[in-house]
Protein backbone atom coordinates (compact mmCIF):
# COMPACT_ATOMS: atom_id res chain seq x y z
CA UNK A 1 0.00 0.00 0.00
CA UNK A 2 1.40 3.36 -1.04
CA UNK A 3 1.89 6.15 1.53
CA UNK A 4 -0.89 8.18 -0.13
CA UNK A 5 -3.39 5.35 0.13
CA UNK A 6 -2.36 4.67 3.71
CA UNK A 7 -2.84 8.34 4.57
CA UNK A 8 -6.25 8.40 2.88
CA UNK A 9 -7.32 5.28 4.76
CA UNK A 10 -6.20 6.68 8.10
CA UNK A 11 -7.93 9.97 7.32
CA UNK A 12 -11.18 8.17 6.51
CA UNK A 13 -11.02 6.18 9.73
CA UNK A 14 -10.42 9.37 11.72
CA UNK A 15 -13.45 11.02 10.10
CA UNK A 16 -15.62 7.99 10.79
CA UNK A 17 -14.38 7.83 14.39
CA UNK A 18 -15.26 11.51 14.93
CA UNK A 19 -18.68 11.20 13.32
CA UNK A 20 -20.61 10.60 16.58
CA UNK A 21 -18.91 13.63 18.12
CA UNK A 22 -20.03 16.12 15.49
CA UNK A 23 -23.36 14.69 14.28
CA UNK A 24 -26.77 13.72 15.61
CA UNK A 25 -28.00 10.29 16.64
CA UNK A 26 -29.92 9.91 13.37
CA UNK A 27 -26.71 10.25 11.36
CA UNK A 28 -24.99 7.72 13.61
CA UNK A 29 -27.77 5.18 13.03
CA UNK A 30 -27.64 5.70 9.27
CA UNK A 31 -23.85 5.55 9.35
CA UNK A 32 -24.03 2.14 11.02
CA UNK A 33 -26.36 0.91 8.29
CA UNK A 34 -23.99 2.15 5.58
CA UNK A 35 -20.98 0.46 7.20
CA UNK A 36 -22.77 -2.89 7.35
CA UNK A 37 -23.95 -2.62 3.75
CA UNK A 38 -20.45 -1.58 2.66
CA UNK A 39 -19.02 -4.77 4.16
CA UNK A 40 -21.65 -6.81 2.33
CA UNK A 41 -20.75 -5.07 -0.95
CA UNK A 42 -17.03 -5.62 -0.32
CA UNK A 43 -17.61 -9.33 0.20
CA UNK A 44 -19.59 -9.53 -3.05
CA UNK A 45 -16.81 -7.68 -4.90
CA UNK A 46 -14.41 -10.49 -4.11
CA UNK A 47 -16.53 -12.47 -6.57
CA UNK A 48 -17.48 -9.71 -9.01
CA UNK A 49 -14.39 -7.51 -9.12
CA UNK A 50 -11.70 -10.13 -8.60
CA UNK A 51 -13.13 -13.42 -9.85
CA UNK A 52 -15.57 -12.11 -12.46
CA UNK A 53 -18.46 -14.11 -10.99
CA UNK A 54 -21.84 -12.43 -10.42
CA UNK A 55 -23.75 -14.18 -7.64
CA UNK A 56 -27.41 -13.24 -7.23
CA UNK A 57 -27.63 -15.53 -4.22
CA UNK A 58 -25.02 -13.75 -2.12
CA UNK A 59 -27.68 -12.35 0.20
CA UNK A 60 -28.34 -15.91 1.38
CA UNK A 61 -25.05 -15.92 3.32
CA UNK A 62 -25.84 -12.50 4.75
CA UNK A 63 -29.13 -13.90 6.03
CA UNK A 64 -27.59 -17.14 7.27
CA UNK A 65 -25.04 -15.22 9.32
CA UNK A 66 -27.72 -12.97 10.80
CA UNK A 67 -30.25 -15.70 11.53
CA UNK A 68 -27.58 -17.96 13.06
CA UNK A 69 -26.50 -15.23 15.48
CA UNK A 70 -30.10 -14.31 16.24
CA UNK A 71 -31.26 -17.87 16.89
CA UNK A 72 -28.30 -18.58 19.18
CA UNK A 73 -28.99 -15.47 21.24
CA UNK A 74 -32.77 -15.73 21.39
CA UNK A 75 -33.39 -19.47 21.70
CA UNK A 76 -30.17 -20.77 23.26
CA UNK A 77 -29.09 -17.88 25.43
CA UNK A 78 -25.64 -17.67 23.81
CA UNK A 79 -23.86 -14.34 24.51
CA UNK A 80 -23.64 -11.84 21.70
CA UNK A 81 -19.95 -12.21 20.78
CA UNK A 82 -19.90 -16.05 20.46
CA UNK A 83 -23.16 -15.88 18.50
CA UNK A 84 -21.70 -13.20 16.26
CA UNK A 85 -18.66 -15.37 15.57
CA UNK A 86 -20.83 -18.40 14.83
CA UNK A 87 -22.72 -16.55 12.10
CA UNK A 88 -19.87 -16.38 9.55
CA UNK A 89 -18.84 -19.95 10.38
CA UNK A 90 -22.26 -21.29 9.43
CA UNK A 91 -22.33 -18.97 6.42
CA UNK A 92 -18.92 -20.34 5.40
CA UNK A 93 -20.20 -23.93 5.60
CA UNK A 94 -23.28 -23.03 3.57
CA UNK A 95 -21.11 -21.25 1.00
CA UNK A 96 -18.90 -24.33 0.72
CA UNK A 97 -21.89 -26.56 -0.03
CA UNK A 98 -23.62 -24.15 -2.42
CA UNK A 99 -20.36 -23.07 -4.04
CA UNK A 100 -19.41 -26.69 -4.76
CA UNK A 101 -22.29 -26.84 -7.21
CA UNK A 102 -22.24 -23.24 -8.47
CA UNK A 103 -18.59 -23.01 -9.54
CA UNK A 104 -19.04 -26.01 -11.82
CA UNK A 105 -20.93 -23.67 -14.14
CA UNK A 106 -19.90 -20.40 -15.72
CA UNK A 107 -21.37 -17.09 -16.85
CA UNK A 108 -25.20 -17.06 -17.10
CA UNK A 109 -25.51 -20.59 -15.72
CA UNK A 110 -23.51 -19.66 -12.63
CA UNK A 111 -25.75 -16.61 -12.13
CA UNK A 112 -28.93 -18.69 -12.47
CA UNK A 113 -27.72 -21.44 -10.14
CA UNK A 114 -26.60 -18.96 -7.47
CA UNK A 115 -29.98 -17.26 -7.77
CA UNK A 116 -31.77 -20.60 -7.40
CA UNK A 117 -29.85 -21.52 -4.24
CA UNK A 118 -30.39 -18.04 -2.83
CA UNK A 119 -34.13 -18.30 -3.36
CA UNK A 120 -34.14 -21.73 -1.73
CA UNK A 121 -32.61 -20.19 1.40
CA UNK A 122 -35.13 -17.34 1.21
CA UNK A 123 -38.03 -19.79 0.96
CA UNK A 124 -36.81 -21.86 3.92
CA UNK A 125 -36.53 -18.73 6.06
CA UNK A 126 -39.91 -17.45 4.90
CA UNK A 127 -41.80 -20.74 5.42
CA UNK A 128 -40.11 -22.14 8.54
CA UNK A 129 -42.35 -20.18 10.87
CA UNK A 130 -41.58 -22.11 14.04
CA UNK A 131 -37.82 -21.44 13.83
CA UNK A 132 -37.24 -18.29 11.82
CA UNK A 133 -40.51 -16.50 12.55
CA UNK A 134 -41.49 -16.67 8.90
CA UNK A 135 -42.60 -13.44 7.28
CA UNK A 136 -42.93 -11.86 10.75
CA UNK A 137 -39.18 -12.13 11.15
CA UNK A 138 -36.98 -13.16 14.05
CA UNK A 139 -37.26 -10.31 16.53
CA UNK A 140 -35.88 -9.57 19.98
CA UNK A 141 -32.22 -10.06 19.06
CA UNK A 142 -30.66 -7.77 21.62
CA UNK A 143 -26.98 -6.79 21.67
CA UNK A 144 -24.85 -6.78 24.80
CA UNK A 145 -26.04 -4.04 27.19
CA UNK A 146 -22.74 -2.20 26.73
CA UNK A 147 -23.50 -1.96 23.00
CA UNK A 148 -27.18 -1.14 23.28
CA UNK A 149 -26.73 2.57 22.55
CA UNK A 150 -26.42 3.74 18.92
CA UNK A 151 -23.01 5.35 19.47
CA UNK A 152 -21.51 2.30 21.19
CA UNK A 153 -22.83 -0.03 18.52
CA UNK A 154 -21.60 2.30 15.78
CA UNK A 155 -18.05 2.12 17.12
CA UNK A 156 -18.34 -1.65 17.49
CA UNK A 157 -19.47 -1.99 13.86
CA UNK A 158 -16.75 0.43 12.72
CA UNK A 159 -14.05 -1.73 14.32
CA UNK A 160 -15.42 -5.00 12.92
CA UNK A 161 -15.95 -3.59 9.43
CA UNK A 162 -12.49 -1.98 9.41
CA UNK A 163 -10.81 -5.27 10.38
CA UNK A 164 -12.87 -7.22 7.84
CA UNK A 165 -12.16 -4.66 5.10
CA UNK A 166 -8.42 -4.81 5.82
CA UNK A 167 -8.56 -8.62 5.67
CA UNK A 168 -10.35 -8.48 2.30
CA UNK A 169 -7.79 -5.96 1.06
CA UNK A 170 -4.94 -8.29 2.01
CA UNK A 171 -6.70 -11.21 0.36
CA UNK A 172 -7.22 -9.22 -2.82
CA UNK A 173 -3.55 -8.23 -2.97
CA UNK A 174 -2.22 -11.68 -2.11
CA UNK A 175 -1.13 -14.31 -4.66
CA UNK A 176 -4.62 -15.78 -4.24
CA UNK A 177 -6.15 -12.46 -5.30
CA UNK A 178 -3.83 -12.28 -8.28
CA UNK A 179 -4.89 -15.80 -9.24
CA UNK A 180 -8.52 -14.66 -9.15
CA UNK A 181 -7.73 -11.73 -11.44
CA UNK A 182 -5.94 -14.07 -13.82
CA UNK A 183 -8.98 -16.34 -13.90
CA UNK A 184 -11.25 -13.36 -14.49
CA UNK A 185 -9.14 -12.18 -17.44
CA UNK A 186 -8.67 -15.57 -19.09
CA UNK A 187 -9.66 -18.85 -17.35
CA UNK A 188 -8.00 -21.04 -19.98
CA UNK A 189 -4.70 -19.21 -19.74
CA UNK A 190 -4.88 -19.38 -15.93
CA UNK A 191 -5.41 -23.13 -16.10
CA UNK A 192 -2.50 -23.46 -18.52
CA UNK A 193 -0.30 -21.61 -16.00
CA UNK A 194 -1.14 -24.22 -13.38
CA UNK A 195 -3.96 -22.49 -11.50
CA UNK A 196 -6.73 -24.87 -10.44
CA UNK A 197 -9.56 -22.63 -11.65
CA UNK A 198 -12.54 -24.33 -10.01
CA UNK A 199 -10.75 -24.75 -6.69
CA UNK A 200 -9.68 -21.11 -6.53
CA UNK A 201 -13.18 -19.98 -7.48
CA UNK A 202 -14.68 -22.19 -4.79
CA UNK A 203 -12.36 -20.75 -2.15
CA UNK A 204 -13.31 -17.23 -3.25
CA UNK A 205 -17.00 -18.16 -3.03
CA UNK A 206 -16.50 -19.52 0.49
CA UNK A 207 -14.49 -16.53 1.71
CA UNK A 208 -17.01 -14.09 0.26
CA UNK A 209 -19.84 -16.00 1.92
CA UNK A 210 -18.09 -15.90 5.29
CA UNK A 211 -17.61 -12.12 5.18
CA UNK A 212 -21.23 -11.69 4.09
CA UNK A 213 -22.10 -13.70 7.21
CA UNK A 214 -20.15 -11.21 9.33
CA UNK A 215 -22.23 -8.38 7.86
CA UNK A 216 -25.41 -10.35 8.46
CA UNK A 217 -24.57 -10.89 12.12
CA UNK A 218 -23.95 -7.18 12.59
CA UNK A 219 -27.26 -6.47 10.86
CA UNK A 220 -29.16 -8.77 13.23
CA UNK A 221 -28.07 -6.85 16.33
CA UNK A 222 -28.40 -3.52 14.55
CA UNK A 223 -32.07 -4.08 13.69
CA UNK A 224 -32.73 -6.21 16.80
CA UNK A 225 -34.08 -8.77 14.37
CA UNK A 226 -33.75 -10.52 11.01
CA UNK A 227 -36.37 -10.71 8.28
CA UNK A 228 -36.81 -12.88 5.15
CA UNK A 229 -36.00 -9.95 2.87
CA UNK A 230 -32.38 -10.19 4.00
CA UNK A 231 -32.08 -13.40 1.93
CA UNK A 232 -33.90 -12.14 -1.16
CA UNK A 233 -32.09 -11.73 -4.46
CA UNK A 234 -32.95 -8.02 -4.44
CA UNK A 235 -30.39 -7.48 -1.67
CA UNK A 236 -27.81 -9.26 -3.82
CA UNK A 237 -28.77 -6.95 -6.70
CA UNK A 238 -28.40 -3.91 -4.41
CA UNK A 239 -24.92 -5.11 -3.51
CA UNK A 240 -24.07 -5.51 -7.18
CA UNK A 241 -25.34 -2.00 -7.93
CA UNK A 242 -23.16 -0.63 -5.11
CA UNK A 243 -20.13 -2.45 -6.54
CA UNK A 244 -20.76 -1.06 -10.03
CA UNK A 245 -21.50 2.47 -8.81
CA UNK A 246 -18.20 2.76 -7.00
CA UNK A 247 -16.22 0.65 -9.42
CA UNK A 248 -15.61 -3.10 -9.33
CA UNK A 249 -11.99 -2.57 -10.42
CA UNK A 250 -11.17 -0.65 -7.25
CA UNK A 251 -11.05 -2.12 -3.77
CA UNK A 252 -12.72 0.98 -2.29
CA UNK A 253 -15.32 1.04 -5.07
CA UNK A 254 -17.97 -0.96 -3.17
CA UNK A 255 -17.53 1.30 -0.13
CA UNK A 256 -18.15 4.42 -2.20
CA UNK A 257 -21.00 2.78 -4.08
CA UNK A 258 -22.66 1.55 -0.89
CA UNK A 259 -22.50 5.02 0.67
CA UNK A 260 -23.89 6.70 -2.46
CA UNK A 261 -26.69 4.16 -2.90
CA UNK A 262 -27.75 4.35 0.74
CA UNK A 263 -27.60 8.13 0.88
CA UNK A 264 -29.53 8.61 -2.35
CA UNK A 265 -32.14 6.07 -1.19
CA UNK A 266 -32.44 7.99 2.07
CA UNK A 267 -32.70 11.49 0.62
CA UNK A 268 -34.86 10.98 -2.48
CA UNK A 269 -37.95 9.56 -0.69
CA UNK A 270 -38.11 12.78 1.35
CA UNK A 271 -38.21 14.85 -1.83
CA UNK A 272 -40.64 12.94 -4.03
CA UNK A 273 -42.93 9.92 -4.00
CA UNK A 274 -41.42 8.91 -7.33
CA UNK A 275 -38.03 8.49 -5.75
CA UNK A 276 -37.37 5.07 -7.29
CA UNK A 277 -37.71 6.62 -10.77
CA UNK A 278 -35.11 9.25 -9.94
CA UNK A 279 -32.88 6.64 -8.27
CA UNK A 280 -32.96 4.77 -11.57
CA UNK A 281 -32.00 7.97 -13.37
CA UNK A 282 -29.03 8.50 -11.04
CA UNK A 283 -27.81 4.94 -11.59
CA UNK A 284 -28.36 5.25 -15.34
CA UNK A 285 -26.39 8.50 -15.58
CA UNK A 286 -23.46 7.06 -13.63
CA UNK A 287 -23.51 3.85 -15.67
CA UNK A 288 -23.39 5.78 -18.95
CA UNK A 289 -21.04 8.58 -17.92
CA UNK A 290 -18.72 6.50 -15.76
CA UNK A 291 -19.04 2.79 -16.63
CA UNK A 292 -15.88 2.08 -14.61
CA UNK A 293 -17.50 3.54 -11.49
CA UNK A 294 -17.28 6.78 -9.55
CA UNK A 295 -13.71 6.12 -8.45
CA UNK A 296 -12.62 6.32 -12.07
CA UNK A 297 -13.04 10.07 -11.66
CA UNK A 298 -9.88 10.17 -9.58
CA UNK A 299 -8.03 7.01 -10.61
CA UNK A 300 -6.95 5.36 -13.81
CA UNK A 301 -9.33 2.56 -14.87
CA UNK A 302 -6.59 -0.06 -14.80
CA UNK A 303 -5.52 0.81 -11.27
CA UNK A 304 -6.86 -1.31 -8.42
CA UNK A 305 -7.09 0.68 -5.18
Amino acid sequence: MSPLRRALMIGLLVVLALLPVVTSEVVIVQGTDILIFALFALSLNLLVGYAGMLSLGHAAFFAIGGYTAGLLVKHFGIPMLPALMAGPVVALIAAAVIGYFCVRLTYAYFIMLSLAFGQLVFTVIWKWQSVTGGDDGLTGIMPHPALAGPTAYYYFVLVIVSVAAFALYRIGNSPFGRALLSIKDNPRRAAFLGIHVRRVQLVAFIVAGAFAGVAGGLQAFYHRGMFPGSAHWILSADGFVAVCLGGASYFAGPIVGAAVLKLVSLVLPRLTEYWMFFLGIVILVIAIARPAGLLSLIRRPAERA
